[in-house]
């Protein structure tokens, strides 16, 4: 019953208008172990809902599957995005709203288990994103002084060594609003890449610059990296 409550909720976020918060960019992300051999038949059920109800105002949904996860027990993550005051359907109706309940009662029947689902804002991004890149890379962390923590990751994402590195690849950092203890964390980084052979490349390249170890120094003793994981994303509706 909870995991039908979890998912309805999620969908019906869809098609409502958001209060107005000081941030401009947010996101719902719902996670869950599949059934094996579901992942075909989820697909084909959100793509036959987003043909239904139509484009987002902002934003969309990426629909991933998990790829280096470590302990965790998710599978797929299902997330939506956009701006605040500008969230949602393109023209939410009381069809779409039904379309969305129906929708979270068919993949009841392909999900085994929900992990977790947690809501939060985008706060920064760069990087007009390169054709083709699909495979996400996130840490999550805990930060004890956001205040010294978000002066110091920005001038970091902004240097011309990470930007020479990164060229267009999306880089974002954001916060946690809404997970409870299922999301050990405070904050959030998160990049794309072509494939895990980039993401490893990359990764080796910034891990090696001077304006990396210059952040490491400067947030020393006020973060945690407590988890760290890799997706492929298998699906994006906008």
């Amino acid at each position: 019953m909870k995991m039908k409550k979890t998912i309805i909720a999620l969908l019906l976020a869809l098609c409502v208008t958001s209060a107005s918060y000081a941030q401009s960019q947010m996101f719902i992300s719902y996670d869950f172990r599949a059934n094996p051999g579901s992942e075909d038949a989820i697909a084909k059920l959100l793509t036959d809902y987003h043909d239904q109800v139509g484009s987002y105002k902002s934003g969309g949904m990426n629909v991933l599957r998990m790829d280096m996860k470590g302990e965790m027990e998710t599978t797929h993550r299902v997330v939506i995005l956009g701006e605040i005051d500008n969230f949602g359907p393109e023209n939410p109706t009381p069809e779409a709203r039904l379309q969305s309940e129906l929708l979270g009662k068919k993949l009841e029947d392909h999900i085994e288990k929900e992990t977790s689902s947690v809501a939060g804002y985008i706060l920064y991004g760069r990087g007009d994103g390169v054709e083709g890149d699909s495979y996400g890379a996130g840490w999550l962390m805990n930060v004890t002084d956001p205040a010294t923590f978000a002066p110091s990751f920005l001038k970091f994402a902004n240097s011309d060594e990470i930007n020479a590195i990164l060229g267009d690849r999306t880089l974002m950092f954001g916060s946690f609003a809404a997970g409870g203890t299922s999301i050990p964390a405070t904050h959030w980084v998160y990049a794309y890449f072509a494939n895990i052979v980039d993401y490893m490349a990359t990764m080796e390249q910034i891990y090696a610059s001077d304006a990396f170890q210059l952040h490491q120094e400067e947030v020393a003793g006020i973060y945690t990296l407590t988890r760290e994981f890799t997706e492929e994303q298998i699906l994006s509706f906008e």
